[in-house]
């Protein structure tokens, strides 16, 4: 590997020369500045930026910590994320918690050594998550909280408006003429998902359908076959529902592919709405009560307050709440 020891070897300078041409710090001539800056070209000599962020306690790299970023969800916010980072003159380096706690503390421990400009986080469902923010503001690095916000935290978030989307969703459902609703949902330890169960039971207390705790359904998305067990289970009870409302578009993809199982027609035989953030259930949009969240703006706008906060020396905390956008087929 290069190094300045030999830039100042091969341009016949001192390496404090060479540190003030690399670093942009300090006078040097402009004839010396020269050779120094031939010499980097004909080395392909690449700075230490992690040296160079612990020398001055700042970097020019974000980080984005997400549950997986093979769902196109999470892609759509790391790409608004890196968009908003790059106009700023940011990279953002992408994390893979999995939803894994032990994953997720290890990576927050390495961003905190390598003194990160500030951490997108997206927090696993869980209280341990917690912990991690303490870490970070321990060392004074500053977050923004990404889609999922955790109850007992007072942070910086950007989210979408889970409650009311599904409560759109819910009242579509029942102006269509279903009664007997069922929920498909994530495990209600996942503040989003107890937002969205919120939501759908506010829209049947208002129309004046009582809550039956049997169509209320939550599992782990799992390998994909999640969704396809609980609609399963809801299409082989003595009564089923009328209507069906995926909670998230992971699940809603098994969901989907359950009632097509079952020979049943989407808004003939049975009505459903869905979390909708996913391409390859687009053979199924046309026919679906959707709502669509605002992935993309949603990692640009957390962004742009992570880097806000880094100029604001008693920056005030923010929630900021996006609306999701309701799609729905004729009836």
């Amino acid at each position: 590997m290069v190094t300045m020891k030999d830039i100042a070897k091969r341009s016949g300078v001192s390496l404090i020369t060479v540190s003030r041409v690399v670093n942009n710090s300090g006078y040097v001539g402009k004839a010396t500045r020269a050779r120094v800056e031939d010499a980097i070209r004909e080395l392909n000599y690449i700075p230490n930026m992690v040296a160079s962020s612990l020398r001055s306690r700042q970097s020019d790299l974000l980080a984005l910590l997400l549950p997986d970023i093979t769902n196109s969800f999470w892609t759509s916010i790391a790409r608004g994320a890196e968009d908003e980072a790059w106009a700023s003159g940011y990279g953002v380096f992408i994390c893979n918690t999995d939803n894994d706690t032990e994953k997720e503390a290890a990576y927050i421990e390495r961003l905190i050594r390598r003194r990160v400009g500030g951490v997108l986080f997206v927090p696993t469902p869980t209280t341990e998550s917690q912990e991690q923010l303490a870490r970070l503001r321990n060392h004074n690095v500053n977050f923004v909280i990404v889609h999922r916000r955790l109850q007992e935290s007072i942070a910086d978030v950007v989210r979408s408006d889970g409650e009311t989307a599904t409560r759109k969703l819910t009242d579509e459902l029942i102006r269509r003429g279903s009664r007997r609703i069922a929920f498909v949902g994530l495990p209600l330890v996942d503040e989003t998902s107890s937002d969205r169960l919120e939501g759908f039971r506010r829209s049947l207390k208002q129309a004046g359908i009582a809550l039956d705790p049997e169509l209320i359904q939550t599992g782990d998305v799992g390998d994909g076959s999640g969704g396809v067990q609980l609609v399963r289970a809801l299409l082989d009870m003595k009564h089923p529902p009328d209507a069906i409302l995926l909670a998230n578009s992971r699940l809603a993809i098994g969901g989907l592919r359950a009632i097509d199982e079952a020979g049943l027609q989407l808004q003939t035989d049975i009505h459903v709405a869905a979390f909708h953030d996913i391409n390859t259930m687009d053979h199924h949009a046309s026919r679906l009560i959707r709502a669509v969240q605002p992935s993309y703006k949603m990692g640009q706008l957390a962004t742009r307050r992570l880097l806000e906060i880094s100029t604001q020396t008693t920056p005030s905390i923010r929630e900021i709440i996006l609306e999701s956008e309701i799609h729905v087929p004729p009836s």
